[in-house]
């Protein structure tokens, strides 16, 4: 990794494998949540030829540690950040790491420059329309299915199934890549249901989800038009309701568009990092206690 390092930041019981490389403003890259930094490599590629670019694991993921007891995600997030030196950044988070990257900014705005939300998971609707509520089990019918062939073949078939769900318009090795990262990370498919365990991260409280009004910080929000009717209900209520946020639908792409859709993704991204920042209101009111040297 050229003018980049590679780092374990530590983290209460535990400790977080990061990658930082890349010169120019700060880009932060958030996993799905299955997979780890490595889903990332295409988009770091052309990426840091223009800005210095963090990715790192979640603890159950990767090279990170597992939890081993309750810890807070958006803490999780300041701690990579200050150990890469990073005091703000454009976060760019793809399926459930649109979640952690938004939390992360409602909690400390003056750290979030812009949130890129790319295909947001954010679980089921609170107060749902008749058009969620269906969506909604849309979705529960596949996870169920999902579920089942874990139980009855194991984590690879599972993985194939989940990927095709997710990621229809994959091509072959771009498929092969994100399975092989749901085997890698088979301790985090399996944590809650099938180890007998739990998921001890923890959000804002109430989550993100039922707060996008409450959101300062400029959303951008990217949408594959082959993802599940769910995801794009769940983009147009965070564009409804985050103020000022704004949507691009890839029509070709899926739930992961730097891999189904990677020219049509570049030219967004590209575009979002070099246009001005909107004014945002009342930042010097947010929530903006700074983590920096807290540790």
């Amino acid at each position: 990794m050229s003018n980049g390092i590679q780092n374990f930041a530590d983290v209460p019981d535990g400790y977080l494998y990061y990658r930082t490389r890349g010169q120019g403003q700060d880009v932060v890259l958030f996993n799905a949540g299955t997979a780890d930094l490595r889903m990332w490599d295409t988009t770091a590629a052309w990426l840091t030829q223009i800005a210095r670019v963090t990715t790192f694991d979640y603890r159950d993921t990767g090279l990170s540690s597992a939890g081993t007891a309750p810890y807070s995600e958006i803490d999780d997030v300041a701690a990579v950040m200050d150990d890469a030196g990073v005091s703000s950044a454009v976060l760019v988070g793809c399926s459930d790491g649109g979640r952690r990257a938004l939390a992360f900014a409602h909690q400390y705005p003056d750290r979030a420059r812009r949130v890129v939300v790319v295909d947001g998971s954010f679980g089921d609707f609170p107060d749902p329309s008749p058009e969620e509520t269906a969506a909604w089990q849309e979705m529960l019918t596949k996870f169920t299915e999902i579920d089942r062939v874990l139980v009855a073949e194991g984590v690879r078939a599972a993985a194939e199934v989940d990927t095709d769900a997710w990621g229809p318009a994959l091509a072959s090795g771009d498929r092969r890549l994100l399975i092989g990262l749901q085997v890698a990370n088979t301790h985090r498919i399996m944590l809650q249901d099938f180890l007998g365990g739990e998921y001890l991260g923890r959000e804002l409280e109430p989550p993100v989800k039922t707060r996008f009004r409450e959101i300062t910080t400029p959303v951008s929000v990217l949408l594959g038009g082959r993802d599940f009717t769910g995801t794009a209900l769940w983009a147009q209520r965070l564009v409804s309701q985050a103020p000022g946020a704004t949507l691009s639908v890839i029509p070709e792409a899926d739930h992961f568009p730097m891999l189904s859709a990677p020219q049509e993704f570049e030219r967004i991204l590209r575009e979002l990092l070099q246009s001005p920042l909107p004014p945002r209101p009342g930042l010097s009111e947010a929530r903006s206690e700074h983590p920096a040297g807290r540790r």
